[in-house]
């Protein structure tokens, strides 16, 4: 196995739900999917709608790859999902989402906000539980060829997680 493909199958690998090392110099950063010349403001129900738009689609994970739709051009892995749900210039990768965003008290996460960790990002949706210990999460998983999932996470896997909110989201 290439270290390029052990590279893609060891990413975003949320599916196991066990947190793994993201390669420094990823090659999925390298790849360029342009969208908007800035960062858009977005509402929480637009990016609920728009990480939508990839469920429905199941476009599959790839660090090599971008999709296309309506609501821009970005890198088919977990945090090119995020991107793509909050409106961003281009695909982010798991340690940049942070610089357009705000570490958030846990309890505090609203919809379209992110759970973020150096090895994966997920899209909050919404709490499973009264005492919001178990996010509902949209998020787009390894290995190749996987869609997207909008899945409960256990409170440990959330655990291993920063809340983050989006610097430019208003709350329609």
């Amino acid at each position: 196995m290439s270290t390029r493909t052990l590279i893609a199958a060891l990413a975003c690998t949320a599916a196991v739900q066990v947190p793994v090392a993201h390669a420094a110099d990823d090659p999925g950063a390298l790849i360029a999917c342009g969208t908007t010349e800035a960062d858009r403001t977005t509402s929480r129900t637009e990016a609920l709608t728009r990480s939508q738009s990839w469920l429905d689609a199941r476009v599959p994970y790839s660090q090599q790859a971008c999709h296309e739709n309506e609501h821009g051009s970005y890198r088919t892995d977990c945090s090119g999902y995020v991107s793509l749900a909050w409106g961003l210039t281009h695909s982010r990768t798991t340690t940049t989402l942070r610089d357009v965003a705000t570490e958030v008290p846990r309890a505090d996460l609203r919809p379209g906000d992110a759970l973020v960790a150096s090895h994966h990002a997920a899209l909050f949706v919404r709490w499973a539980d009264d005492a919001k210990l178990e996010p509902v999460v949209r998020e787009q998983t390894g290995p190749d060829g996987e869609p997207p999932v909008e899945r409960t996470w256990t409170a440990q896997t959330a655990g291993a997680y920063t809340p983050v909110r989006y610097y430019k989201v208003t709350e329609q």
